[in-house]
């Protein structure tokens, strides 16, 4: 009897040493919270977040974690709302204690969620078109390149082309006030003149009509700062009229949803974007080329796809957040991680090479950028 109590003990005793919910040996977690489109109209581009997000951490934590510690993504779907990413923010930040949140999708959403991140002192990595002023909101940073890039980058491959002028066709709205703000810019800093402008309602049929009015200007190119549908419309229109000059659209269209919309047109589409969609074509001295072709190579294996623009962003918020921790030499304290982002210094990413600062919390240059166009159904750089 006194034997099989003692095996019994010696046994229990085992399963304690083992199991790892009791071993004193259990990893150490930090938690990082993802705000993303999972359902609503944005599905499709909170799909893309969530998959390169987890595959970031993954890739992290079996590379060793950051600072003795693994990371845990806590994500929640904010129904492409601005009020539910609130409410998701919150509960991130008060029931989920994260020390950083990641996403998300547009710049009403990304307000919502910096609003909150600033209030509670925990840095938000986000990636969208929301305009960072880090002197307003110290504890947001932005993965996703300015609008300026966006449009200046083209500006400044045309410039090398000896484009004479601009033609804009702008939706009507905040995003085609954005697109014609920054290229009167992108005007004046590369020396191309905006020669016409039009708009155009993103559900009508048709912009022929404002295609032949700009044509009548003999523009060098057409800038439509717009994604999807619309844009593609653009395109078809332009080739029903045989309007052959390049058009350039919305970085926002660096998708393979896009890629299916403009296959087969004839017109000389331009997105710009990063360099994560073309990676057999960077040279073999990129900094940022080793890592792209690694991660794209990872993307594909497990989920069957290539990583696009928005893996990137959100691939590179996970890093930065991870960079942050390492510079700050802590895994738990918000803001020395806010204070180690902010320290970062060309560091290669999926987006281009970050330099944070006090005043920069984007972190990449216009160069960053690439322009790509299809050919044969595929998307390939613009050299």
């Amino acid at each position: 009897m006194k034997k099989a109590i003692l095996f019994l003990f010696v046994t229990f005793f085992l399963i304690l040493m083992v199991s790892p919910g009791v071993s004193q040996a259990a990893e150490k977690v930090v938690k990082i919270g993802g705000v993303y489109p999972l359902t609503g109209y944005l599905s499709w581009l909170g799909e893309y977040y969530k998959k390169a997000a987890v595959l970031q951490v993954d890739t992290i934590n079996k590379a060793g974690g950051v600072n003795g510690y693994k990371l845990e993504l806590v994500v929640y779907d904010d129904q492409s709302s601005p009020e539910e990413a609130t409410r998701a923010t919150l509960r991130l930040v008060s029931k989920d204690q994260v020390v950083a949140v990641t996403g998300t999708a547009t710049a009403p959403i990304t307000g919502a969620v910096s609003s909150v991140a600033n209030k509670n002192k925990i840095p938000a990595v986000l990636s969208s078109g929301y305009d960072v002023k880090a002197d307003k909101e110290p504890f947001l940073f932005n993965t996703a390149h300015p609008t300026f890039f966006a449009i200046g980058r083209p500006f400044m491959y045309l410039k090398k082309k000896n484009v004479k002028g601009a033609g804009l066709l702008m939706p009507i709205g905040s995003l085609g006030e954005i697109g014609i703000t920054n290229s009167n810019r992108a005007s004046q800093q590369f020396g191309i003149p905006i020669v016409g402008e039009e708009r155009f309602d993103v559900k009508a049929p048709d912009v022929t009509a404002q295609l032949a009015k700009l044509r009548g200007a003999n523009p060098g190119a057409i800038f439509s700062f717009t994604t999807g549908e619309p844009a593609a419309l653009v395109a078809k229109n332009m080739a029903q009229l045989k309007f052959e000059v390049p058009l350039v659209v919305s970085h926002g269209n660096a998708t393979p949803g896009f890629l299916k919309l403009a296959s087969g047109l004839t017109t000389n589409v331009l997105v710009p974007t990063g360099k994560i969609m073309v990676p057999d074509s960077l040279s073999a001295n990129d900094p940022c080329k080793a890592l792209i072709v690694n991660f794209n190579k990872l993307h594909m294996e497990r989920y069957g796809e290539p990583a696009n623009y928005f893996s990137g962003l959100l691939a590179d918020a996970v890093m930065l957040i991870a960079e942050g921790m390492r510079i700050a030499k802590s895994s738990t304290d918000p803001v020395k991680i806010r204070d180690g982002i902010e320290k970062i210094k060309n560091f290669p990413g999926l987006g281009g090479v970050y330099s944070m600062s006090a005043s920069d919390h984007y972190g990449t240059k216009m160069e960053d950028m690439v322009l790509i166009t299809i050919k044969g159904g595929k998307w390939v750089q613009v050299q």
